[in-house]
């Protein structure tokens, strides 16, 4: 039983050792939560400083800018709208000469006369669904209505 006793007691020495040993770490960390504190105050004040000198620098680099007068902006802003133009245009005649060449080259494999068009039926369907949101027939400018009435009431 002696040996029980002194494995209990030994046991309990070195719960209490465990125990003295966590509550040093535990003051320990306590002290030192004022000096992260600290650190994260100058952390932050290092921050700011920076954003201050880089708001510095940056009003800095707008001064060195040299802005255009008023006849430039208008000079350049007429360079870029007539650009834009000619080169709207030129895709817009590239896309029509190839629009037609593949519809002469469908009414040449159709066989039929080249004056002629093929039209292709998903175009009548798209067709058909825009005549349905107008409301009518878009073609021929009749309303279904109008189509029998001769002037009297049936």
């Amino acid at each position: 039983m002696a040996k029980k006793d002194q494995d209990a007691l030994s046991f309990e020495a070195q719960k209490e050792q465990e125990a003295r040993e966590a509550r040093k770490k535990l003051k320990a960390a306590e002290k030192a939560k004022p000096e992260k504190e600290k650190d994260k105050k100058a952390a932050g004040k290092k921050k700011s400083k920076k954003a201050l000198r880089w708001l510095r620098d940056f009003r800095g680099e707008t001064k060195k800018i040299v802005w255009p007068d008023a006849k430039t902006v208008l000079k350049s802003t007429g360079i870029v709208i007539m650009a834009v133009l000619i080169i709207g245009s030129m895709v817009w005649i590239v896309d029509w000469v190839l629009s037609n060449s593949i519809l002469f080259a469908k009414n040449v494999a159709a066989g039929s006369n080249a004056t002629e068009q093929v039209t292709e039926p998903e175009n009548n369907a798209m067709l058909d669904l825009f005549e349905d949101y107008l409301g009518g027939n878009a073609q021929d400018g009749n309303n279904d209505d109008d189509d029998n009435h001769d002037g009297h009431d049936h």
